[in-house]
């Protein structure tokens, strides 16, 4: 499929409506060999030029060579707007006047501007406020924030720079590392699917699905249920790296300098570690004692089994999978593990100077040291997107498992999943979700303003990712605070990623007002 536009001066009312010849006859070429979809930003005469007009796929009739033309055409091609429009003039006896197809929109974003949903604009400019002091205050050298209502996306900018010594603005299309949100972007879409399908139950034990385990660990008969609300007793995290280096220096054994077919994970510029090694790993997992059994303590090592599992029921590679079922029909475009397979270094935000494990700064390659060591895909780690792509799936799940007019999961798994499991042990998370404090207290991911049915999660790395079905917002913060140093707290310290929920929730609250007030005005 091929979009093809015709874009005319709009300067000049008197100018001749009419496409160049060459134009013409490039289009028909187009169109005996791909199906096109032609939008015409000109006056409606200048189809009467183009010969075998009826003969495109579709066409689109935006009048203006604007950019509002352009940007509102691109919208109700892609889906997110419904178009209605009739043809004032007769074009030919195909296209006579008044003639134009109904299209529905098909539940894709639809990008707007905030008074559209009834935001002032200047109410947002906190939010450009408090992004802007996180970066003088080094809390992160860049950020992406974006917001949605209803499907409409009303904010979506870019602060900063790549790095604090970089003239490399933060651009929209630029991937961050997600960290942990990884978790609910990656593992638990396929964990929900395999639910729903009846494939795995959460009530079953690891040992139900990795059956090596029987008899043979105190991590057997977890739950999976146990695990994704981080109450199963696990380890916060391993730092598994340090096993493999002798006197301060990386294991000749475990990594080498070139690639090989023995040495095929890459973790970082010229370093690959041995395929083998990942055994060690979960083996090292099984030997760490649990502690804590039946009391919240968040834990990333779950979450390297559930990986196992997914990969072993679908049948494919969790990466592999992810893209062939979620992100490439969400139209999911910027999220991939392992991005440089993709990407160029210069769309990929960097993370730390790892002086320690890797020895290099980190750009390209995930930042987590266990995700790394499997080869950058992890069921905790691994996956890099920008807020756009990350915001579509978080608006799926709003929706009920649906994006785009295709169906991805059932509501009830969803409500499932993002409800408090374990609330009476006085654990406020989901199955994989993080959700707010219980009883709405201070200090928990999110601010006290969200609705208690909201749910979203962080990342260490400095990435945030909430959606709150009651008043239909999604709302995303990616940086990169890591950079150069894991150590720097500033985000936390200043809540950034809280205080600007707290802006969005009060610019909601006051275009309810305001429509509250407009429509008692109306009924006098």
């Amino acid at each position: 499929l091929i979009i093809a536009s015709v874009h005319t001066s709009d300067r000049n009312p008197y100018s001749r409506f009419k496409i160049q010849d060459n134009s013409a006859d490039f289009l028909n070429i187009l169109r005996l060999k791909k199906e096109v979809i032609l939008t015409s930003f000109a006056n409606p005469y200048a189809l009467r030029t183009i010969n075998g007009l009826d003969h495109f796929t579709a066409m689109l009739q935006a009048y203006q060579n604007s950019e509002n033309s352009n940007e509102l055409a691109a919208q109700a091609i892609f889906g997110a707007l419904k178009v209605n429009g009739k043809l004032p003039v007769s074009i030919n006896r195909s296209y006579p006047s008044g003639f134009g197809l109904e299209v529905s929109d098909i539940q894709r974003f639809n990008y707007v501007i905030p008074e559209e949903i009834g935001i002032q604009r200047e109410w947002l400019t906190e939010i450009d406020s408090i992004a802007l002091e996180g970066i003088k205050a080094h809390a992160y050298p860049g950020c992406q924030v974006m917001v949605a209502s209803h499907g409409k996306v009303f904010y979506n900018r870019t602060f900063g720079y790549h790095s604090y010594d970089s003239s490399m603005i933060v651009r929209v299309n630029d991937v961050y590392d997600l960290a942990s949100v990884t978790k609910i972007a990656a593992t638990l879409p396929v964990v929900m699917e395999l639910q729903e399908k009846g494939i795995i139950n959460l009530d079953f034990a690891l040992c139900d699905y990795i059956p090596e385990l029987v008899d043979t660990s105190e991590y057997a008969n977890l739950s999976l249920r146990e695990i994704l609300a981080h109450q199963a007793g696990l380890a916060a995290w391993i730092p598994f790296y340090k096993k493999t280096m002798l006197n301060g220096s990386l294991r000749y054994d475990v990594f080498s300098l070139d690639s090989s077919e023995i040495y095929s994970r890459q973790i970082a510029n010229n370093l690959w570690i041995n395929k083998a090694y990942e055994d060690t790993i979960y083996k090292q997992i099984l030997r760490t004692p649990l502690n804590g059994y039946g009391e919240y303590k968040y834990s990333d090592l779950g979450y390297y089994f559930l990986k196992r599992i997914v990969e072993k029921l679908t049948g494919e590679k969790l990466d592999v999978y992810l893209q062939r079922t979620y992100y490439g029909p969400l139209g999911m475009n910027r999220t991939f593990f392992n991005p440089l397979h993709k990407l160029s270094l210069n769309e990929i935000i960097p993370t730390e100077n790892d002086l320690v494990f890797r020895k290099q700064m980190i750009q390209g390659f995930v930042h987590d040291p266990g995700a790394a060591m499997l080869g950058g895909v992890g069921g905790h780690a691994g996956l890099f997107s920008n807020a756009n792509d990350l915001a579509k799936l978080m608006q799926m799940y709003i929706n009920g498992g649906t994006y785009g007019g295709m169906k991805y999961l059932g509501d009830s798994v969803i409500n499932e999943f993002t409800a408090c499991q374990y609330c009476q042990n006085d654990n406020r998370r989901g199955a994989g979700f993080d959700k707010p404090m219980i009883n709405n207290e201070k200090g928990g991911p999110t601010c006290t303003c969200v609705s208690y049915l909201s749910f979203g999660h962080s990342g260490f790395t400095g990435t945030y990712a909430w959606a709150d079905p009651q008043d239909e917002l999604v709302y995303i913060f990616l940086s990169n605070r890591v950079h150069p140093d894991a150590g720097n707290k500033e985000l936390v310290n200043l809540s950034i990623r809280t205080r600007i929920q707290e802006v969005i929730y009060s610019a909601v609250e006051r275009s309810k007002h305001l429509e509250t007030e407009r429509d008692s005005v109306s009924k006098k």
